[in-house]
């Protein structure tokens, strides 16, 4: 026995043959002994520092350089944690469970040689831990070029050294999970998805047309096993038929609302698509999104908007109430939409719309090769450095890049009546569309990387929350050129039945015809004054009251990112 440690016992036994032979005090005379009794061995410094690993040189520099696991309480909960490290989505080898449980079976018998290297396993493996659990175990910013999120700061040594110094390692490291409402649900996700049976899928429904309600086809039996084991089918009496029948398609329905289909019974190539997927392959995804969610903000902040870019939608969040929310639509494969966190800055009526870089060189210029009206057709100006319009039939390719290309405030603006801006990397922003009818289809990664909203001036309003300056009905007439029109009809009415009082008294008064400027519509600037955070995200999966939600993984993602996880 270490002879500090002997000597400790003697001390505390001592100490506590002459107090009071009462209960309570002998009870935490013995509790004070076994706190005081972990006992301590010295660390040889150059074993650490030859690792090269700053934060356990740290650690251990700031304990003197000795061993810290000397609680039995603290690595049985360290070891327990691990060896169900799978619920967060993480793999306990990652953190040596196997060969920590190896040398926790044997400490009794191990030498001190053995116990500092044992310690040392100890610390490296809880600070890997603490750390993927914080922030992910993988940086997406080495992963996606479009990809923005704050990186976090971890302390990793503040938070492991306060859970073994304070007998709360347990509790520092539930600190470190993700709070959000979607982690925990992706972790119920997960953990419902491990309850269902091994589906042995071999045989893939491999359609090539539709199937439309009360029509025969030979993949139905295969479709209604799939719907059976999912749980949205429970007849099982007319699994041979291959008539499409009624029953058949009520499961489709729902199984299409769960995977943000519209459920219209049609079986097209979305729902034989999610129909396809494997019990094991809805395991990896939900896993791929719990590591997204380990890399999102821990504090979205108390007043947020924030997009799903695979679901395509929009939601407004204030106190933790859902106050406003909306379909949007979002970039297509070829330009996506990036992922990021940011604080909404102005809103725009009327905006302009200045061409970026990008749709210029691969819709607009090849369009306007071939014939100069592209400019006109598609209602762009094109302005010079000093802002003269060029006109377009003098354009060449050669000067392309000294001008720029801007469509005016219109209902056919590119960017509607309305956009929100907000600083970024990536010159986005959410706005109106003149492609109103893109809101009707299920399928919505169809903009040039930007988040179209579905009622944007209702967006507006909430977010400017001014029923004095700026009210609906006022934001609503701000972008309508019928206004200006009706405020001119009503301004020249007013000036004819003024000039009728004067010819009336008067019949041979010259009275000068007043001309009107045709209305055009202004863009208007207005800056937002409150702290609204815009998180601009991407997850595909989740769950709802025990009901397993999942999404097209419109940018494929998520099997790439579960493969770099593994």
């Amino acid at each position: 026995m270490n002879k500090i440690y002997l000597l400790s016992f003697i001390v505390i036994l001592s100490s506590c043959n002459k107090t009071s032979s009462n209960s309570s005090t002998s009870e935490a005379s013995f509790l004070d002994f076994h706190l005081f009794a972990k006992s301590k061995i010295s660390i040889d410094s150059t074993t650490i520092i030859d690792t090269k690993n700053e934060h356990l040189i740290e650690f251990y520099r700031k304990h003197q350089f000795e061993t810290v696991w000397n609680s039995q309480s603290d690595r049985d909960q360290f070891l327990q944690e691990i060896a169900t490290a799978e619920n967060e989505g993480l793999e306990p080898e990652d953190y040596n469970y196997k060969e920590l449980y190896s040398l926790e079976e044997k400490r009794e018998n191990l030498p001190d040689s053995s116990l500092t290297k044992y310690d040392i396993l100890l610390t490296r493996s809880a600070q890997r831990y603490i750390n993927h659990l914080s922030k992910g175990k993988l940086n997406p910013k080495l992963l996606y070029a479009n990809w923005d999120l704050e990186e976090k700061k971890v302390p990793i040594n503040a938070i492991l050294g306060d859970g073994l110094d304070n007998d709360n390692l347990k509790t520092a490291i539930e600190n470190c999970k993700p709070k959000h409402w979607m982690y925990q649900r992706l972790k119920a996700s997960l953990k419902i998805l491990k309850q269902f049976p091994e589906d042995n899928l071999t045989e893939l429904v491999d359609l090539k047309e539709r199937i439309v309600p009360n029509k025969k086809n030979k993949y139905l039996p295969l479709i209604k096993k799939r719907l059976m084991y999912w749980g949205d089918m429970a007849e099982k009496d007319t699994i041979l038929s291959l008539l499409y029948t009624k029953k058949t398609q009520e499961a489709v329905k729902i199984f299409q609302a769960r995977h943000g289909l519209k459920p219209d019974a049609v079986i097209g190539r979305s729902t034989i698509d999610a129909l396809n997927f494997s019990r094991n392959q809805r395991i990896e995804q939900v896993i791929a999104n719990l590591e997204r969610w380990r890399w999102f903000a821990s504090d979205f902040g108390e007043h947020y908007l924030l997009i799903n870019i695979p679901d395509y939608s929009i939601v407004a969040v204030k106190n933790k109430d859902t106050l406003q929310s909306q379909r949007v639509v979002v970039g297509r494969d070829t330009r996506k939409t990036p992922v990021l966190e940011s604080k909404i800055s102005n809103i725009n009526l009327n905006p302009n719309w200045t061409v970026p870089p990008t749709i210029l060189k691969e819709d607009i210029y090849p369009d306007a090769i071939k014939d100069r009206s592209a400019f006109r057709k598609k209602g762009l100006v094109i302005l010079d450095q000093k802002n003269n319009e060029i006109n377009p039939w003098t354009w060449k390719m050669e000067d392309a890049g000294k001008y720029k290309y801007v469509q005016k405030p219109s209902k056919n603006n590119s960017l509607g009546s309305m956009k929100i801006n907000f600083p970024n990397h990536y010159s986005v922003y959410l706005h109106d569309t003149n492609h109103r009818d893109f809101f009707s289809y299920s399928f919505r990664s169809l903009s040039s990387g930007c988040v179209r909203l579905e009622k944007p001036l209702e967006m507006a309003a909430y977010i400017l929350n001014d029923t004095i300056k700026w009210p609906l009905h006022r934001i609503k007439d701000t972008t309508d050129i019928t206004y200006y029109r009706k405020l001119q009809r009503k301004k020249q009415q007013e000036i004819d039945l003024k000039n009728a009082k004067l010819l009336a008294k008067n019949p041979d008064l010259i009275i000068e015809k007043k001309t009107f400027p045709k209305p055009e519509l202004k863009t208007i600037v207005i800056k937002v004054n409150e702290n609204i955070r815009l998180h601009q995200l991407y997850w595909t999966a989740w769950e709802s009251n025990g009901v397993l939600n999942f999404r097209e993984d419109i940018y494929c993602l998520d099997a790439d990112l579960y493969n770099k996880l593994r």
